[in-house]
């Protein structure tokens, strides 16, 4: 027996070898497990890679939470235990954030499903770990030493809010409503990928004859050209924007924005109702009165009663732009159709708009995106961003991406030639990827003993493609938009900060648009518009006479835009505040009731707009922050106009007082650092044409 036994413990020891050296091969030749400041290899992920890599950040970061609870508390430091702390977010961060990013764009769906399994994976862990008692009093014991009393700026924040974040996820309770609390954030996990999923697989297309596309530019037409002589008509922003500004037909456009309206409709109702009860009973769980109450002592706003107040007073300083606009459509519709009693319908909006500038303005939106192509609007976005904050941009050539569309850059800083960034950009609609706008966190910057980790980023857009005829035109709208995100983007890449945890964009929710929106102010700006926009066949710059009227034209409708992001706001916060789905009124019913009562558009019968929100999850409760973040967006861009759009000197103190400092610094105190003042909203009212 004990030969036997011999033999036994050398075979175990031989398979364990070969499985523990087949293990860390593995994970050596893992994509998403890169080393410090490598490439992403994301051509490479394969099926699994996600599984492994999601295995191993877990392990690696529980080894750190050993290593902080091991620890006497006497011997407690910053380094051992709150850095390492953020070492944890940024080990399990790298992962997380691929995570997010390839279930949004990878065109496999396998790696997008094992991606979505793997983020409930983390997503679980995180809430074990956001209730750890041990580690609770690790923290808790280090904040009582004179080292941490000492702390300041961004150190002492993390700590503060780290102690906070602690009693918010709910340590305090019983064990029995920490599971409840846990059961339900899964639930809402699962429930908020399906629903992303549910938008993003959307497929519906009206296919239409010749003889209904009236009004509809002949390259757009070409595009959408099928074999059988049909045009399809997709839901895609490259589709459904242009067909709405210019399809002379109203009955389609009334179909097509029905569609739209429609989308994820009628699953994603039902998981709506889920997710709000869900995150409803979290809330109660934790003490507070709605879930708006509980997101919301962590922005700027700190409580429901002050966005209430804020978007009702706004609504109050807009309404009379607002009327006055809502009488400019029904002229023009008056004046088209020929007819004196008109109402203006929620799919009449984007039609007489485009008239509108045509008329009013001698602005032809097709005219104006012949000087956008989509290469000449990166060049001047590069350009303009390496005057104003010392940057240079390179792009990579036969980069490892997740499509072939996808390209990739790196950023330096001027000042010093260093390497300071990378970010790739996904630009071009396709199926089953993300169908908006948005810039996502790929790696967060943080100070690490082998130097400073460079932050990654994407940006995701679904542009129109151009074809073998034409280029990639972008409308004014859409290079406005691209400013917009680009400026996310740049305030991620340009970070300096210590810890991961206060890197770029991780700033107060209604804050962290204020950078992009300024941003957007670049794309209105003659100077700057001048530097970049060229006819793409002649090459010639955008005319004075053209700016000076889109510029004009600036304000159109503005009454009636920002009145539909009170709406927006409204019905997110609605929704979080109180809103019951047993109580027999409905999501759609609080649709109907705000933009009857909000907007100068009334409800389209049959839609359901809440179906295809997913700001609804993203945001829950904050989505006000659109418009709170404006208006500092637009007092801080007033410095530019009055010291120079380009202006060097104020760019780099921009990117130093706000930019690179992420949230090591409380959100209103890097404006005021900016500003040099408190901050106003003058700049704002002013910017959307109301003037006092």
């Amino acid at each position: 027996m004990r030969i036997y036994y011999f033999y036994y413990i050398l075979i175990f020891l031989f398979i364990s070898n070969f499985v523990k050296a087949y293990t860390n091969n593995y994970v050596n030749e893992n994509p998403l497990l890169y080393s410090f400041n490598e490439t992403i290899d994301f051509q490479n992920i394969n099926a699994g890679d996600i599984n492994v890599a999601t295995t191993f950040v877990l392990s690696e970061a529980d080894g750190i939470l050993q290593e902080i609870l091991n620890l006497s508390d006497t011997e407690r430091t910053f380094d051992n235990t709150l850095l390492r702390l953020d070492d944890i977010y940024n080990i399990i961060g790298k992962v997380w954030n691929i995570l997010g990013l390839l279930s949004s764009v990878h065109p496999l769906e396998y790696i997008r499903d094992e991606a979505d399994k793997n983020d409930i994976r983390i997503q679980n862990y995180m809430m074990d770990f956001a209730v750890n008692e041990k580690l609770y009093g690790a923290i808790y014991a280090y904040a009582q030493l004179k080292e941490a009393k000492r702390l300041d700026g961004g150190r002492k924040l993390f700590l503060d809010s780290e102690l906070r974040d602690f009693k918010r996820n709910g340590l305090g309770l019983s064990l029995e409503k920490r599971k409840m609390i846990k059961e339900l954030s899964i639930k809402i996990s699962e429930l908020s990928i399906s629903f992303s999923n549910n938008i993003i697989s959307n497929s519906d297309t009206l296919f239409i004859l010749e003889d209904m596309t009236a009004g509809l530019p002949e390259n757009y037409k070409k595009k959408r050209l099928q074999p059988d002589g049909t045009y399809a008509i997709d839901l895609s922003y490259p589709s459904f924007d242009p067909f709405m500004k210019y399809s002379d037909i109203d009955s389609l456009r009334k179909t097509i924005r029905f569609m739209y309206l429609n989308i994820g409709y009628p699953e994603n109702i039902t998981i709506l109702d889920e997710i709000i009860l869900n995150s409803n009973k979290i809330a109660n769980l934790l003490g507070y009165s709605s879930y708006a109450e509980y997101t919301l002592e962590e922005a700027m706003a700190k409580t429901p009663h002050v966005v209430w107040t804020f978007e009702n007073m706004l609504r109050d300083s807009v309404q009379a732009k607002a009327n006055r606009d809502k009488r400019e459509m029904l002229e023009i519709k008056k004046e088209i159709l020929g007819i004196d009693s008109v109402i203006v319908y929620d799919w009449d909006k984007y039609y007489y708009e485009n008239k509108l500038l045509l008329e009013k303005y001698n602005v032809d939106s097709r005219e104006v995106s012949e000087y956008f192509e989509i290469n000449q609007v990166i060049e001047g976005i590069f350009y303009i961003t390496e005057i104003l904050f010392g940057l240079q941009y390179v792009q990579i050539d036969n980069p490892s991406v997740w499509h072939d569309s996808v390209t990739m850059y790196e950023v330096y800083d001027q000042d010093i030639n260093q390497l300071i960034g990378r970010f790739y950009f996904d630009l071009y609609p396709r199926s089953n990827k993300y169908q908006h706008a948005a810039e996502y966190t790929i790696a967060n910057g943080k100070k690490i003993d082998e130097g400073y980790q460079l932050p990654i980023a994407a940006l995701v857009c679904n542009f129109p493609t151009g074809t073998p005829d034409l280029p990639s035109l972008l409308s004014h709208e859409e290079v406005e938009t691209f400013f917009h995100e680009f400026g996310h983007l740049i305030h991620d890449i340009v970070t300096k900060v210590e810890l991961c945890s206060q890197s770029g964009t991780s700033v107060d929710i209604d804050f962290v648009e204020a950078p992009a929106q300024m941003f957007e102010n670049w794309a209105w700006n003659k100077e700057s518009l001048q530097l970049f926009a060229r006819h793409y066949q002649t090459k010639e710059v955008i005319p004075d006479t053209l700016i000076n009227s889109m510029i004009k034209s600036k304000n159109l409708q503005s009454g009636n835009d920002v009145l539909q992001q009170i709406f927006y706001g409204l019905l997110d916060l609605s929704l979080y505040d109180g809103y019951d789905p047993s109580n027999g009124l409905s999501t759609t019913d609080i649709v109907e009731q705000l933009q009857n009562t909000i907007t100068n558009y009334s409800y389209f019968q049959g839609t359901h707009q809440e179906a295809s929100f997913d700001h609804l999850l993203d945001y829950s409760a904050s989505y006000y922050g659109y418009l709170w973040s404006k208006v500092y967006a637009e007092d801080m861009f007033s410095i530019f106009e009055e010291k120079g759009v380009l202006n060097p000197v104020i760019g780099r103190h921009f990117r130093e007082a706000v930019l690179e400092k992420g949230s090591s610094k409380d959100a209103m105190q890097l404006v005021v650092d900016f500003l040099g003042r408190k901050s106003n909203n003058q700049a704002f009212i002013k910017s959307i044409g109301i003037v006092r």
